[in-house]
């Protein structure tokens, strides 16, 4: 925790800005070292400030900030990663605006976030690069993200006669947890189906180990699969939908 006035130097990648008054900012702010903080960037907004080429999203910085009581503030930022690849392309900027309003729902204040931020500005590096398929990325940041998060699911096997090697899997959202074709024959209401490549690709994303995260493949109907489940999870563990997911949707729905 924070002392009621302190100064920190961290890294932290802008989730999300807000114009305050006539030409300041008010950053949102996933930091290394305090979880997620929101700052005041005074004249941010004007071009010639000393903050302007950092106060947007997806901006990564190295900040230093200062903390007095309730008020946090921007003494001093210099710009890291700018992810201009994903500001240019529409869909990207869809996915990486769901990114940043899923961890500011998810992510504690005044806690070290080092393994979130890490995630994130991988995941964000990806999909700019084109390195794996948007979808795929979806998937492994929200399962990677719930799973960091203290909401990690089951997917170990079976959870009825421990076998995972089954051709197919049923998933439950609400339960975060997997029972084979063969325990049940037919879907229960709010199951999932997984193929084995789907069970497989999910089970690797919880329990790999960070610099394994990325390395597999995975495509067409288990991808899909893949997909459902991993929102659905997410959506069941917050409880609550995203803005952000909803416009992806309707972007995504226009590309088809």
């Amino acid at each position: 925790m924070w002392r009621s006035s302190v100064q920190i130097k961290t890294e932290g990648l802008i989730l999300r800005t807000q114009d305050y008054k006539e030409s300041d900012k008010l950053l949102t702010i996933l930091t290394k070292d305090a979880g997620v903080v929101t700052a005041y960037a005074g004249g941010a907004s004007k071009l010639k400030n000393r903050f302007s080429c950092c106060a947007s999203p997806l901006c990564y910085a190295e900040f230093v900030l200062f903390k007095n009581r309730d008020k946090c503030t921007v003494d001093s930022a210099e710009p890291k990663e700018l992810f201009f690849g994903i500001r240019e392309d529409l869909v990207s900027l869809s996915y990486a605006s769901y990114f940043c309003e899923l961890a500011m729902s998810c992510i504690p204040a005044e806690e070290p976030s080092e393994e979130i931020l890490r995630l994130t500005l991988n995941t964000l590096s990806l999909l700019e690069n084109k390195k794996r398929p948007p979808a795929q990325l979806k998937a492994i940041y929200e399962l990677r993200l719930m799973s960091i998060s203290g909401f990690r699911p089951d997917l170990v096997a079976c959870s009825e006669c421990g076998e995972y090697e089954k051709e197919l899997f049923w998933f439950s959202p609400e339960e975060g947890r997997v029972c084979c074709g063969d325990c049940m024959p037919e879907a229960e209401p709010g199951r999932l189906p997984l193929s084995k490549s789907a069970f497989f690709a999910a089970r690797h994303i919880v329990y790999a180990p960070n610099e394994k995260l990325f390395s597999f493949t995975v495509g067409g109907e288990a991808l899909r699969e893949l997909s459902a489940a991993a929102e659905q999870y997410t959506i069941c563990r917050m409880e609550r939908t995203y803005k952000t997911l909803d416009f992806l949707k309707g972007i995504e729905g226009m590309n088809t």
